[in-house]
C-alpha cells in the first residue's frame, strides 16, 4: 500500500517545487521531499513512517487536528487550503499553508492517502500577528485615554463627592478588556460606590487611595466568575490595565483631596459670612437697645408714679398696670439684645454645670410631668467647674430647655448630659421633637428668626444662647432632622480665653 501511494504521487513530487508531503489515512508520513526536511529540520530516517500529528504538531492542537483531518479532509472536499503550525526539531515555531489533495485507489476509488503541497508563510503570519497585536493595543489604549478623559470631565463638573465617585466607578469597566463582565467599586472612608456584587466577583485588581499620606480606601476592578464555575490561576488583566489602575488611583486621590479642600473652604467662608452677619446685627441691636433704654425707662417710671395716685378711676389703674407689664417685657427683650451683642459684661464665678442643670430643671419638672415628657439626666460625677457668669449660663440652659419643650408634643423625651475631657466641658440637650431642616438650622441663631407662632417667642432665645456661649469662648453644635428631634451640644473651655484668643476663635 505504501509503495502504491508513493508511485501514484511520484510524478507530482518531481514536478512541484515546494514542500511536498504524503500521508496515509492514519496520518503516517509516507513520502516527502527535501524542502519538507529543511522546513522541519528532521532527517529522512526521523520522518519516514512517523505520525504527522505526534511528531510535528503542538500537543494542545493534536486532538482537534486529527478530527479535522478525518472529518473535513478525508471525507470532505477534494481540495482545501489551510494554515497549520508545526514545531521543528529545534523547537522553533513555523506556519505552513497547505493545499491538500485526496489520493484515491484506481480500482475501488477509495481514499488511500493525502497529498499536501505546502509553503512556509511564517513571516507573513508573524507579521499579521504583530499587526493584530498593535491594533489591539491601540484599541485598549484608546479605551484607557477615554476613561481618563471622562474622569477629568466628571471631576471638573464640581459634583458632590458621593455623586462624583459613583460616576467615576461607572466609567471604569469600559476601559478593560471585557467590559460586559467587569464591575468597579470605589471605597472611601467605609462608604462604597459603584458595583454592589463584589461578593460574587472573580479575579480582582486593587489599587489603594492614599490622600495626604493617609490610606482612605481603594479601587477594585473585578471580573464576574464564568458561568461554568471554572477557576483559572492566570490573571486576565493586562500590564497596561495595571498601569491604568495606578493612574486612576493617583488622579482620583488628588481629585478627592481637592474636592474636600474646596468643601472645607466653602464651609469656612460660610461660617465667616455668618459670623460677619451676626457681628453687624449685634452692632445694630446694641445701638437700638441703647436708644430704646432711655425712653422705655421714662415710660416705666412715669407709669409707676402715676399708679401711686389715689384718686384715679379703676380702669386707669388697670391700664397703668398693663403699661408697666409691657414696659418690663420690652426691657427684658432689650436685656436679651444686650446679651446677644455682648454689651453686658460677664461676672465670672466658679460654675458647676451639674448644679446648674439640677437647679434649672427643677423649674420645669411640673410642666414636663403634666405633658408626659420624660426627662433623662446623665451627669458626669467628677465634672470640673468652669469660670463663667452664672446668670448668663442659666439663661442659656433655660432657653435650650424651653426651646426643646416647645418642639415636643406629649410623651416626648428630653435628655440632658454633661461630660468633659482634657480641655473642655460639654453640655448636651437633646429632645425628641419635630426636628428642623438644614435650611432652618442655618438661620436659628439669627435674631428674630423663629418658626413658632408670634405669641410663643420673639426669635431671640437661641441668638442669646449663641452670644453668651461665644462670649465665654465656647462653641455650639446643632444636629437635627425632621421628625427626629434636635441635639444641641455646647462646649466650654476649662480655662478662660484671653481677648486675643476670643477674637480668633
Amino acid at each position: 500500500m505504501f509503495q502504491r501511494i508513493a508511485d501514484l504521487c511520484q510524478p507530482a513530487i518531481q514536478l512541484i517545487k515546494g514542500i511536498i508531503l504524503i500521508l496515509d489515512q492514519d496520518g503516517e508520513i509516507i513520502s516527502f521531499n527535501e524542502f519538507f526536511e529543511s522546513a522541519t529540520g528532521y532527517s529522512y530516517s526521523e520522518l519516514i513512517q512517523k505520525n504527522w500529528f505526534q511528531l510535528l504538531l503542538p500537543e494542545k492542537e493534536r486532538g482537534s487536528a486529527k478530527r479535522y483531518f478525518r472529518r473535513f479532509i478525508l471525507r470532505g472536499k477534494s481540495r482545501i487550503n489551510i494554515v497549520t503550525r508545526i514545531i521543528t526539531c529545534t523547537g522553533e515555531e513555523r506556519f505552513i499553508e497547505w493545499h491538500y489533495t485526496r489520493l484515491k485507489d484506481d480500482v475501488p476509488g477509495d481514499v488511500i492517502g493525502l497529498l499536501a503541497i505546502g509553503q512556509d508563510v511564517s513571516a507573513r503570519v508573524k507579521h499579521q500577528k504583530q499587526l493584530l497585536n498593535e491594533r489591539n493595543q491601540l484599541i485598549e489604549r484608546n479605551k484607557e485615554l477615554t476613561c481618563l478623559y471622562d474622569m477629568a470631565k466628571i471631576v471638573g463638573q464640581n459634583k458632590p463627592l458621593p455623586e462624583m465617585l459613583e460616576s467615576i466607578a461607572a466609567i471604569i469597566p469600559p476601559a478593560f478588556q471585557y467590559p460586559a463582565i467587569t464591575t468597579a467599586t470605589i471605597r472611601l472612608d467605609q462608604h462604597c460606590y459603584g458595583g454592589r456584587d463584589m461578593a460574587l466577583a472573580g479575579p480582582t485588581l486593587t489599587e489603594n487611595l492614599v490622600i495626604q499620606r493617609i490610606h482612605r480606601g481603594n479601587i477594585k476592578v473585578s471580573y464576574l466568575p464564568p458561568k461554568n464555575g471554572r477557576k483559572t490561576s492566570k490573571t486576565p488583566f493586562l500590564d497596561e490595565e495595571h498601569a491604568l489602575m495606578r493612574t486612576i488611583a493617583q488622579h482620583l486621590s488628588l481629585a478627592i483631596e481637592k474636592k474636600e479642600a474646596l468643601d472645607i473652604k466653602a464651609e469656612i467662608e460660610n461660617q465667616l459670612r455668618h459670623a460677619d452677619r451676626l457681628a453687624k446685627i449685634g452692632q445694630l441691636t446694641a445701638g437700638v437697645a441703647h436708644e430704646l433704654n432711655e425712653p422705655l425707662g421714662n415710660i416705666l417710671g412715669f407709669a409707676q408714679l402715676s399708679s401711686k395716685a389715689t384718686d384715679l378711676p379703676e380702669q386707669v389703674y388697670s391700664d397703668l398696670d398693663n403699661i408697666v407689664k409691657a414696659a418690663l417685657h420690652a426691657r427684658e427683650v432689650i436685656k436679651k439684645l444686650m446679651f446677644f451683642s455682648r454689651q453686658a459684661p460677664p461676672r465670672e464665678t466658679q460654675v458647676n454645670l451639674n448644679r446648674l442643670v439640677e437647679d434649672g430643671i427643677y423649674l420645669f419638672e411640673s410642666r414636663c410631668a403634666k405633658n408626659g415628657i420624660i426627662v433623662t439626666k446623665k451627669l458626669c460625677q467628677d465634672l470640673p467647674a468652669i469660670k463663667a457668669d452664672l446668670s448668663q449660663l442659666q439663661q442659656v440652659f433655660t432657653n435650650l430647655v424651653v426651646n426643646a419643650l416647645q418642639a415636643m408634643h406629649e410623651d416626648g423625651k428630653l435628655s440632658i448630659e454633661t461630660s468633659w475631657d482634657e480641655h473642655h466641658v460639654y453640655l448636651l440637650v437633646q429632645d425628641s421633637g419635630i426636628g428642623m431642616t438644614r435650611e432652618t438650622i442655618k438661620q436659628i441663631f439669627l435674631p428674630f428668626f423663629t418658626t413658632k407662632d408670634i405669641k410663643q417667642g420673639t426669635g431671640l432665645g437661641l441668638s442669646v444662647v449663641h452670644g453668651i456661649v461665644k462670649s465665654h469662648g465656647g462653641s455650639i453644635a446643632v444636629e437635627s432632622r425632621i421628625g427626629h428631634g434636635a441635639r444641641f451640644q455646647i462646649k466650654f473651655p476649662l480655662r478662660r480665653l484671653s481677648p486675643e484668643e476670643k477674637n480668633g476663635f
